[in-house]
């Protein structure tokens, strides 16, 4: 029983110790439009899964990204020189009542899935946001993406409803989750 316990204890401690050397390891940066390729990639992955986006593609251009997206509020993840993850911010309305609402898009490269990649760019993002005089941030998830429903439930998102058949994809009729953080 003892030698169970302390290869169990040895085991916790060599993974704490990995994710923690990890954790040092990833820069959370602004976007540039020299990674555009590796956010497009990315985005292209989660879009692959089916499970992600009613997008079948990522844009070509650069330019046709940036129009949907808020600039100042993108971020990427970096571990050595390769890009693991990217976060942005869009408006979800014109009206001026809600300039402090936003909707958040957020990928993370499957090879750096359960690496703390999203929490990292999740927590950046979140203070930035915060900064720039946002007070709310939605997340619209297909209700068959748990890994996104539990990422965004341990960020503190609350679950507000269920928007029943909200798009199509691939010709099937969708339900979306719909969740929010208020910052007040």
């Amino acid at each position: 029983m003892q030698e169970k316990l302390e290869c169990f204890f040895r085991e916790l401690l060599y993974t704490k110790s990995i994710n923690f050397a990890y954790h040092l390891l990833v820069e959370v940066r602004n976007f540039k439009d020299t990674d555009w390729n590796q956010v497009q990639h990315i985005y292209q992955l989660g879009i692959d899964t089916g499970i992600a986006t009613f997008e079948v593609s990522p844009p070509e251009m650069l330019r046709d990204w940036k129009e949907k997206i808020n600039e100042d509020l993108t971020f990427v993840c970096e571990t050595n020189n390769v890009i693991a993850g990217w976060v942005t911010l869009s408006k979800v309305s014109n009206r001026s009542v809600y300039k402090g609402v936003g909707e958040i898009s957020i990928y993370i490269h499957p090879d750096y899935k359960r690496k703390n990649i999203g929490t990292q760019l999740y927590n950046h993002f979140e203070q930035k946001a915060k900064e720039a005089g946002y007070w709310t941030i939605q997340a619209q998830l297909f209700t068959n993406n748990t890994g996104s429903k539990s990422f965004f439930e341990n960020q503190g998102f609350r679950q507000v409803g269920v928007r029943e058949k909200i798009g199509q994809l691939n010709n099937q009729w969708i339900d979306n989750y719909l969740y929010e953080k208020n910052f007040n």
